[in-house]
């Protein structure tokens, strides 16, 4: 991708090489002419080009704007609601780059009609389609043939001393951007807000209860790899109605926020659909219940705010769930009235504040 993108001539200078074989040899000077991988700005040259290639292409309008948003470094994700418009969207993406000089390859699908029609187009070109049903995406497997998505669990061997400082390395060793592993990763989260708390050094051995927790645990999570998640959500189709949901609730230790959708599809059928969820301990200073469920409200709110801008043509219902009578209190008076903890983030959870926002408690 780097080597795609030539260097402007007033910054040629700025990579020049001075090499000789021989010390008996005179010096020679070299400029590297293109993008060169390990400088500082490669990275963001190289995602700049690609989108200042859409952003001057007038072959699909729909497809620039994916180049912009769906575009992770030289990693595309990204889909539609129907077969003719994959269709369409891949060769528009296809045909925009390729006058950038960037040539999109291993293609991954869960339509066989694309991957059929790719790999008829470019038989004398290999690597073009992606062998095999299990597809590696931004840390998570995706299975084409069945639409879905599973964990990468990789666990060595258990460390022999578990100290606060592998006991650390250890639990992150689980990817989970979307949070859908937040009911097994919140668990580490306070066994290690526990060692925190009882003052242990990052090279001390950790108590002996808390490391057989974490090692029962620990082979416990071995089974995450079987776990699968629908990838679509069962937005999109035509004549479906969707709504969003989002839930937050809190204990002594944690609290946390998850968002659903719930979809109706043309037919009757109701399909629900985790999307993503965050997770927080409590402070290591006692609160009292009540506030802690206003901060998983002002985690929810924030989920949503994530979202949302990663749907920026989002137009779906939202609803915000929470059991607690008092932070609907809290919410529906003015800032003002409450003291500094419950006023700023009641400011940041507000309904009012977010889109097609309500409020109601969940009866217990």
């Amino acid at each position: 991708m780097y080597r795609q993108i030539c260097v402007a001539p007033k910054h040629i200078d700025l990579q020049r090489i001075v090499w000789r074989r021989d010390p008996s040899l005179p010096i020679q000077d070299y400029r590297m002419l293109r993008v060169t991988y390990g400088v500082a700005a490669a990275s963001h040259l190289a995602v700049r080009s690609l989108q200042q290639t859409a952003k001057y292409s007038h072959i699909c309008e729909k497809a620039s704007a994916v180049i912009h948003k769906d575009f992770y470094m030289d990693d595309l994700i990204t889909g539609t609601s129907s077969k003719e418009e994959l269709l369409l969207l891949q060769q528009s993406v296809s045909e925009i780059l390729k006058e950038g000089g960037f040539e999109l390859r291993k293609w991954p699908s869960n339509c066989a009609e694309l991957c059929e029609k790719i790999s008829n187009a470019s038989k004398t070109i290999s690597h073009y389609i992606v062998d095999g049903e299990n597809v590696h995406a931004l840390g998570l497997v995706w299975n084409t043939a069945e639409d879905y998505l599973t964990f990468v669990v990789n666990w060595k061997k258990p460390p022999a001393i578990l100290t606060k400082r592998t006991f650390l390395s250890d639990a992150s060793t689980l990817f989970d951007p979307l949070g859908l592993l937040a009911p097994a990763t919140i668990r580490s989260k306070m066994w290690f807000q526990e060692i925190w708390r009882n003052n242990v050094g990052w090279d001390d051995v950790i108590p002996d209860s808390t490391a057989m927790k974490w090692l029962a645990h620990r082979s416990e999570l071995q089974l995450l790899s079987n776990l699968k998640v629908t990838r679509w959500i069962g937005s999109g189709a035509t004549g479906s109605l969707t709504e969003l949901h989002i839930f937050a609730d809190a204990s002594e230790r944690a609290y946390a926020a998850v968002m659903y959708a719930r979809t109706l599809q043309p037919d009757g059928r109701v399909t629900v659909a985790l999307i993503s969820s965050k997770s927080k301990v409590a402070p290591l200073k006692t609160t009292t219940l009540p506030r802690l469920e206003l901060c998983a409200a002002h985690l929810a709110a924030k989920l949503v705010q994530s979202v949302l801008h990663s749907w920026d043509d989002l137009r779906y219902p939202l609803y915000a769930w929470t059991d607690s009578t008092i932070t609907l209190a809290w919410m529906q008076a003015h800032p003002s009235k409450w003291l500094t903890f419950i006023a700023n983030r009641r400011k940041k959870a507000n309904p009012a504040s977010q889109q097609s926002f309500a409020l109601a408690a969940i009866p217990r």
